[in-house]
């Protein structure tokens, strides 16, 4: 057995027992493990419930786009800081062992590949809806985790050789950028011109993206076509889809391996950059990728006094790291719930507003409070807690303002809800902003100590299951006797209790570095 192999096969063998033998990562596993086989009984009740959808053009169109998204924003990353396959074991020790580098090559891109899919198994959690409204059993749920493993996977490996290739080459990467737009450009053009004139917008655009021209869209159109086609019982076209995929990849592995044999100079910067990255997520810290090239433009703060200079701090690093009220992960997750209640849009608002207030639960916790906390100077201020807290969590207001607009505004022309409806959904969406926000802080106040980031993320999630029951109890109940919207409302009145009780406990969080 060579080195590679035998390195590969014991590192597999030994995370599987360091999940038994780590209270935290079983407890994890075994929450996880109940979740899904939660959401496969709601599944089951829901089939007893009416007749099974079955697999069209509009699931089509999810899975590409879901497919193309991740892709995408994948692939970017490979004009900036690079995405590289490997560790920094592997920077240490076999880029530096007696091994070949296209072994080496082939050993990152496996263990990455294991990652991908492990990632790809998010999608498991959302069997229910899929089975109900198109039928998608879960066998054919596993071939849609697959195709996301290997999407993001081919998304990584694109990157990479981006990168090998326009490291130090602006002319080189200005081309491949232009290339890159140019594809997306075109593609989402033809789409928007198969919906001009067309009876259904919804339906025109389904079929377009599932439609051969849509198929044709590079890694994401292959892929998410051959699942979508799979589950249509079309598998010779399927794995025709497969075999352009299998050639694009080789074609890629092909360029690193021939074009540049020493290729570990080019991934060692990204490489680095990601192992940073997860080191400061381990030890608790929040790390902030920043802009190679900052413009200082203005200088100072700009105003504050005492406690209100952390708002002003806070603006002046929001502007510096080019976010201006929203990040740019903040926007990809505004067209999620804007795509997500265009296709649920005889469902009324609620289904809408769940997703939103899930996707919230993925990006609330990197706000510039979080960030704050992690170092000395806000708690060497010497003003009240409560004012300093108050005026750092003032930062991000207009920017979950915003974001309610952007999300439930366009909801107005196309979800099949009284506009009151959609106006109290936003004000409900603005109220889970900061009911996690407080879901934070305190989880910060009770775990922040914490080395065990599985087992502190299962409390967090347990954190806010706990602070946002009331409120859906309530809407629940506010329900039965008055309207959607009043109930709503509610939600958000019962949120915003919830929200300022927590921020009352936590309120001396900000006294002392040792109360977390």
């Amino acid at each position: 057995m060579s080195a590679l192999a035998y390195l590969t096969r014991t590192k597999l063998k030994n995370q599987i027992r360091g999940i038994f033998r780590s209270p935290a990562k079983l407890i994890y596993a075994l929450v996880m493990l109940a979740l899904l086989v939660f959401v496969v009984f709601i599944g089951s009740v829901g089939e007893d419930d009416g007749e099974l959808g079955t697999p069209n053009s509009q699931l089509g169109a999810i899975i590409i786009a879901y497919f193309a998204l991740m892709f995408l924003m994948t692939v970017n990353s490979g004009f900036s800081t690079g995405m590289s396959v490997f560790k920094m074991p592997d920077v240490n020790f076999l880029f530096a062992g007696p091994f070949r580098p296209v072994r080496v090559l082939f050993h990152g891109m496996l263990q990455q590949m294991g990652t991908a899919l492990v990632m790809a198994a998010v999608i498991l959690f959302q069997y229910g809806w899929m089975h109900i409204n198109y039928g998608v059993g879960f066998g054919g749920l596993l071939i849609v985790v697959v195709g996301y493993g290997l999407a993001v996977f081919t998304g990584q490996l694109t990157a990479m050789v981006i990168y090998c290739l326009s490291s130090g080459r602006d002319r080189v990467r200005r081309a491949l950028r232009a290339v890159y737009v140019a594809v997306c450009a075109v593609w989402a053009a033809y789409i928007v011109y198969s919906a001009l004139g067309a009876e259904s917008a919804l339906g025109a655009i389904c079929d377009a993206a599932a439609g051969p021209v849509g198929l044709a869209f590079p890694v994401a159109g292959w892929l998410g076509g051959a699942c979508y086609l799979a589950l249509l019982g079309d598998y010779g076209t399927a794995l025709l889809l497969l075999g352009v995929w299998a050639v694009f990849s080789a074609a890629l592995i092909l360029i690193m391996a021939k074009t540049d044999q020493d290729y570990y100079e080019d991934v060692l910067q990204s490489t680095e950059t990601a192992f940073l990255t997860q080191a400061a997520a381990k030890e608790g810290r929040i790390s902030e990728a920043a802009p190679k090239k900052v413009s200082l433009g203005r200088t100072g703060l700009g105003g504050g006094r005492g406690a209100s200079a952390f708002y002003y701090k806070h603006r002046v690093e929001n502007r510096r790291s080019r976010k201006w009220l929203l990040s740019g992960l903040e926007l990809v997750f505004i067209l999620v719930n804007i795509g997500f209640a265009f296709f649920m849009r005889d469902s009324g608002i609620v289904p809408p507003l769940a997703m939103a207030a899930y996707m919230m639960f993925f990006y609330v916790a990197t706000g510039r409070l979080m960030k704050e906390m992690t170092k000395p100077y806000v708690y060497l201020v010497p003003e009240p807690p409560t004012k300093k807290l108050l005026w750092c969590i003032r930062e991000s207001a207009a920017g979950y303002f915003v974001s309610a607009v952007l999300s439930f505004a366009p909801m107005l022309f196309f979800v099949d809800a009284p506009a009151a409806s959609i106006a109290a959904a936003a004000v409900a969406y603005f109220s889970y902003a900061y009911l996690f926000t407080a879901g934070n802080l305190v989880t910060e106040r009770i775990f922040g100590s914490m080395t065990l980031k599985a087992l502190l993320f299962f409390f967090y999630f347990v954190v806010l299951l706990l602070m946002a029951a009331p409120g859906i109890a309530a809407a629940i109940l506010v329900s039965i006797v008055l309207t959607e919207w009043a109930a709503l409302l509610v939600l958000a009145a019962v949120n915003a209790l919830v929200t300022l009780l927590a921020v009352f406990l936590c309120r001396n969080i900000l006294a002392s570095a040792e109360l977390r």
